[in-house]
């Protein structure tokens, strides 16, 4: 069996209510994570906050490559998805505490929901050749991962960190040797689930702002730092669906054979993780913007704030590139600026950095759309190499 370029069934579709609905758990799951780094806003809490992100990324992940090659019609399909979500929501619960005495029900709610992920793609590739043969890929490594966070929820501290990391590095491990496989990817499908998780992404920042937007004065200070981080948001929005994503998904699109799995590992699965991470980060920061924007921020939340905008910049540098190997020079540049200001501004006010932000991030978007991607090279399409 070969690779398609669609669903089993051959034709293009668009995500189902029931891919929605399985997205909600992880609207709660990310406003958990917004919360614990809220409640420790340290260069730790954040690193905190982004490795939990990284395991919930690896389970939504997960879930996205199987449905969108066996689709979401049928019994078995909706009950492990709702098996799935129950679990999820169970291990977000556990989310604002699971480095300390919710860890043992992170870890088991962890393990649980990556074994269902696993058994679900069994289940699901029984009449697919080719997909059951990809499961010894990755399959083996990828249940030595979960149990590595099963065993680590029960251990202190120190042990933890060590199994949970390893936890990690075994799924790298685990999606750099599933790109030997053959895989049957519906790129259109595939590109507008992680655009999804975007969004998801992306409403938790507006959230955040508008809810601390209710509990502040209607001066305008508070205004303007309100607007601030609503246009920062949106220019997030633009950076990604604009002119990227589209550009990106045709792309990937053009491509066929292994070549397009390999594609959706890297561009997908691994190089989005960054661009996530980048919004909750911002996210986080926005909310302390809105609420004190004539404070100086803590250093933490400086570095959320600058280093949250400049990673999602360049996490679409790092897809383009994968996509066409070229380097989107303005937004490397905003991103390097953008940094620069979160070192060099320890003494200024969150409205001004606020400002500073804005207008890098919009000024290099408005240079990207006149001058780069009318000189973007044409794509190949029906190219089966990369």
């Amino acid at each position: 069996m070969t690779d398609q370029d669609a669903t089993p069934g051959g034709e293009e579709r668009n995500a189902s209510t029931l891919e929605l609905f399985f997205d909600l758990v992880y609207v709660y799951a990310i406003t958990q994570v917004v919360a614990a780094i809220h409640g420790d806003a340290s260069p730790a809490g954040l690193a905190k906050g982004a490795f939990l992100l990284a395991l919930l990324w690896w389970t939504w992940s997960i879930y996205t490559w199987t449905t969108n090659w066996t689709g979401t019609d049928g019994t078995p399909t909706r009950l492990f998805l709702l098996a799935a979500m129950g679990t999820t929501l169970f291990m977000a619960v556990a989310v604002p505490d699971a480095f300390g005495d919710s860890s043992a029900q992170f870890g088991v709610a962890y393990f649980m929901v990556r074994i269902l992920a696993l058994g679900f793609y069994w289940v699901a590739s029984k009449d697919f050749p080719a997909q059951r043969e990809s499961f010894f890929t990755f399959g083996p490594i990828s249940m030595a991962a979960a149990a590595l966070v099963l065993v680590g929820g029960f251990l202190p501290t120190p042990w933890l960190w060590t199994l949970w990391i390893a936890s990690a590095l075994l799924d790298l491990v685990s999606a750099l040797n599933a790109g030997r496989g053959t895989w049957t990817i519906d790129a259109k499908h595939f590109a507008e689930r992680f655009g999804l998780f975007i969004i998801i992404a992306l409403g938790e920042s507006v959230v955040g702002i508008g809810f601390t937007a209710t509990d502040v004065p209607r001066d305008a200070v508070h205004t303007a730092a309100f607007a601030l981080a609503f246009i920062i948001a949106a220019g997030l929005w633009w950076s990604y669906f604009d002119k990227a994503a589209p550009y990106v998904e045709a792309r990937f699109t053009a491509l066929h054979g292994k070549a397009r799995g390999r594609f959706a590992r890297d561009g997908y699965s691994l190089l989005h993780y960054p661009i996530v991470v980048g919004i909750v980060f911002f996210a986080v920061a926005a909310e302390d913007i809105v609420a004190h924007p004539s404070d100086v921020l803590e250093p933490a939340v400086r570095f959320a704030f600058t280093s949250g905008v400049a990673l999602v910049l360049l996490g679409m540098v790092a897809t383009g590139f994968r996509a066409v190997h070229r380097i989107g020079i303005e937004r490397t540049l905003a991103a390097v600026v953008i940094l620069g200001v979160g070192v060099v501004g320890a003494s200024l006010e969150a409205l001004t950095i606020a400002l500073i932000v804005a207008a890098v991030l919009i000024g290099a978007l408005v240079w990207e759309h006149v001058r780069a991607w009318s000189n973007f090279p044409p794509l190949e399409i029906g190219a089966d190499t990369e």
